[in-house]
């Protein structure tokens, strides 16, 4: 995907990351989809973009919603 070559030349790239969730969203991938905003969200909120941040959220909710997994299970989704 070309979002991951993005992704590999800037990691703190927030909107790759935006991007790149709603491209596994449209493969029915959630947990990719779920991780990725989730680190999207994570990087907006670290330069402070807080229109972002709350766009990323709502986006989150309607996933969690979507694909059936609680936001307290993300951090099993990638095994921390």
């Amino acid at each position: 995907m070309e979002y991951t070559k993005t992704i590999k030349k800037n990691p703190e790239d927030a909107q790759a990351y935006l991007n790149l969730s709603m491209a596994y969203h449209g493969l029915d991938n959630g947990k990719n989809s779920i991780l990725a905003a989730q680190k999207a969200h994570d990087l907006f909120q670290k330069i402070g973009n807080s229109s972002k941040v709350a766009q990323v959220r709502a986006k989150l909710r309607e996933l969690h919603r979507t694909y059936e997994i609680k936001p307290e299970d993300t951090n099993k989704l990638s095994g921390k």
